[in-house]
């Protein structure tokens, strides 16, 4: 009897034994389908954000209805029969449509030249009364066209053999070359900011009837550019002397014979002067922080960036230069985790978007820097305010690889920074200056690929440089380059500033 019940109670003891190891068992189980379930919704979240990369809206504007017009993977060509039935029902003239009111054809610009062309009835007008006219204007163009400069300088024998007199030939880009500082800049504008590579431009120009090598193209631009080096030596002075600075990076492709696939991925690093409306491009041939190390070894300041961890290691405890942030990148990882936790991360949004109409508000007002940097204060400080107090609260209530933790994570470390610019009035509120800067390289890199050679390189570098001045100071670029190339060898050194695109406007007659 008493071994029978021993047995049992060893048997008691191992069933519980099994139960709790089962116990265990379970819950590292359920630990683990937990851990894997946030893993695939890490991934969706990837996933969703790829597609909308390729097929959705790029805008930050939320919108409820996103992804129900996603294109489906078939076949985008028209057959012939399709082609055949549309062409049938255009055959008949659509009746024109009403104008809706308060709209109207576009104003065309008063300067613009008339051509005046009468048209009389076809019916005689004899005995008849003219009682007034009716004016209908219609925009036309010329295609542009090439045409011959010819100097003529008579020659004169002075008197009594004492020499000959002749006029002066203006500076040349190339002395005794055949193009002109237009045809110089023409090619230098098409190239940098219409992003027209060098041989589909002289495929344009041997259809208007000029055919020209392009070995000698690219030796005239090259020619130009030697002639603005002492003002791209000005602008990157100009622009390092600035108090305020936005900057960022960007890739671009070199061909480098040395690389093991014959292209080298260099970077442009940007440097946007907010104040005085200057752009500075620097190649670099790599994205490491030697570019802005050696670029901004003597910068005191104010440096705008978008968080590049970068910037952080050279700058985070500079004793001369204060780092701060964009707040439309904070916002966009924000947008990113909407679905994450909609109610929060579109309180977040709400928020930051108060920050935005105040901005709007202030443009629209056009007040000074002082009146800006009051409003700021007043209005946008207490939303700042309080954000910053949610981030401090909410840092821990997501788990740090989720959408919603990795928006707080970056935003909270960053909040000094993000809040910043509403000490000074002359300070933005994000980086978009500067990314806009990048647009006309990432045309171009679309167009032509890659720089020939890192040498190439700096010079397109510069030559980005000027173009994006030229924009940010309203100017027409043909006119400034064309003017510059004209006036920049006879134009005294110590007034070589005036030539600058955010000084030319105002010292062009002078």
């Amino acid at each position: 009897m008493e071994n029978r019940e021993a047995d049992y109670k060893k048997l008691y003891e191992e069933t519980l034994l099994t139960l709790s190891e089962k116990e265990e068992l379970l819950i590292c189980k359920e630990q683990e389908l937990t851990k894997k379930e946030e893993i695939i919704s890490d991934l969706k979240f990837e996933l969703d954000k790829f597609r909308k990369h390729l097929f959705g809206s790029k805008s930050e504007k939320r919108d409820n209805q996103a992804g129900e017009n996603q294109l489906g993977l078939f076949e985008l060509g028209v057959t012939k029969a399709v082609q055949e039935a549309l062409s049938e029902s255009v055959t008949a003239k659509p009746a024109p449509r009403k104008r809706a009111k308060g709209t109207g054809r576009m104003a065309l610009p008063e300067e613009l030249r008339r051509e005046d062309i009468v048209i009389q009835p076809s019916e005689s007008t004899e005995n008849c009364v003219q009682i007034g006219q009716e004016v209908t204007e219609v925009l036309e163009v010329i295609p542009s066209s090439f045409y011959v400069k010819r100097y003529i300088r008579p020659k004169y024998a002075k008197p009594n053999g004492e020499g000959i007199l002749i006029g002066i030939l203006p500076d040349r880009v190339i002395e005794k070359g055949i193009p002109s500082e237009s045809v110089i800049a023409q090619l230098t504008v098409d190239k940098y900011v219409y992003g027209m590579p060098l041989h589909r431009q002289l495929d344009k120009y041997t259809k208007m009837g000029v055919r020209i090598p392009a070995s000698s193209a690219s030796d005239w631009i090259l020619q130009g550019w030697e002639q603005l080096k002492p003002l791209w030596e000005l602008l990157r002075m100009m622009v390092l002397n600035q108090k305020y600075l936005q900057v960022d990076e960007t890739p671009i492709k070199v061909l480098d014979r040395d690389h093991k696939n014959g292209i080298h991925q260099g970077y442009m690093w940007l440097y946007h002067t907010p104040v005085d409306r200057l752009v500075l491009f620097d190649y670099r041939r790599g994205r490491d922080q030697s570019g802005p190390k050696a670029m901004l070894a003597d910068f005191k300041g104010i440096i705008q960036t978008d968080g590049y961890s970068v910037y952080d290691a050279l700058f985070e405890n500079h004793p001369d230069i204060h780092l701060t942030f964009c707040m439309a990148h904070a916002r966009r990882y924000f947008v990113n985790a909407v679905k994450d936790d909609e109610k929060q991360a579109n309180y977040v949004l709400d928020e930051i978007q108060k920050l935005y109409l105040l901005e709007q508000q202030i443009r629209e007002e056009h007040l000074n820097w002082e009146q800006r940097t009051e409003a700021r204060k007043k209005h946008a400080d207490p939303i700042l305010e309080s954000l910053g107090k949610w981030l401090e609260e909410n840092q821990y209530s997501y788990r740090p690889v989720s959408p919603m933790g990795k928006a707080i994570a970056y935003a909270y470390k960053r909040w000094a920074g993000l809040s910043a610019y509403v000490l000074h009035g002359q300070m933005e509120i994000d980086n978009n200056l500067v990314e806009n800067a990048v647009r006309p390289l990432a045309i171009g890199r679309k167009n032509y690929l890659f720089a020939g050679s890192h040498n190439a390189a700096e010079m397109t570098a510069a030559m980005y440089s000027f173009m994006a001045s030229c924009k940010k100071n309203n100017l027409n670029e043909f006119d400034w380059l064309k003017d510059v190339f004209e006036r920049i060898q006879s134009h005294k050194q110590k007034d070589l500033y005036q030539l600058l695109p955010s000084n030319w406007k105002e010292y062009r007659l002078t």
